[in-house]
């Protein structure tokens, strides 16, 4: 399976209109803010626990950002683009159908084991309909932009090379994909404890990716 290069990493976020000397003290709340987030949530953050993290006084963080929605929001506008910038920055139209469809899975799973944060707060923020980000959130038109100008096109090769079937959709396919993916994350001790009850052996991340990658490609491909 080919496999991507590096791909260019979006600097980190600036709290708004704040001067570049301050950068520092931002980054020290917001790495502190995306620890905390992820590891215990939007509602098992605290202010207190960001500052005390951070070491910083809670005037500082609210001098740099508005309250904690404010900070969260940072935090998973900076995941989805990241996010994006990495499962975009692969050359799909140079591969054959199927392999961009295997290159795209294999790099939206590199992505969240490398930053497994990114799952963490996503489902996290789910589970709360979004509602400390609200409606105008930038991680949903980050995965327009994903499904749209990534796997839109990669989808639309395929059908007409006749390599996929004709009634492939983009959206749902790309929610299969996503659901694939963040179950590893979220379920992933309760998988391996089932699979090792059968087989003596834990569920490890790659076998899940491999079966998941065939098992998304049998679904797709059009029958003869």
């Amino acid at each position: 399976m080919p496999e991507s290069g590096d791909c260019p990493t979006p600097e980190p976020p600036t709290a708004r209109g704040r001067r570049a000397s301050n950068a520092t003290t931002i980054a020290d709340i917001v790495n502190a803010a995306r620890q905390e987030f992820t590891d215990h949530g939007f509602d098992g953050t605290t202010v207190d626990s960001i500052c005390r993290r951070a070491k910083v006084s809670k005037q500082l963080l609210y001098y740099y950002f508005g309250s904690k929605s404010d900070l969260y929001e940072i935090i998973l506008k900076e995941a989805a683009e990241k996010t994006a910038a990495f499962i975009s920055c692969t050359e799909y139209t140079s591969l054959p159908p199927e392999y961009a469809l295997r290159q795209f899975m294999h790099n939206m799973f590199r992505e969240f084991v490398e930053r497994p944060q990114i799952v963490r707060m996503t489902i996290d923020e789910a589970q709360h309909a979004f509602a400390h980000v609200g409606k105008a959130s930038p991680l949903a038109t980050v995965l327009r932009t994903l499904i749209d100008d990534v796997l839109r096109p990669i989808v639309e090769r395929g059908c007409a090379q006749d390599v996929f079937r004709a009634d492939c959709d983009a959206d749902q396919l790309f929610w299969a994909i996503h659901g694939l993916v963040t179950t590893w994350f979220a379920h992933s001790p309760m998988m391996s404890l089932v699979t090792r009850a059968r087989t003596g052996a834990d569920l490890d991340a790659a076998t899940w990716r491999a079966n998941s990658t065939e098992f998304v490609l049998a679904a797709v491909r059009r029958r003869n």
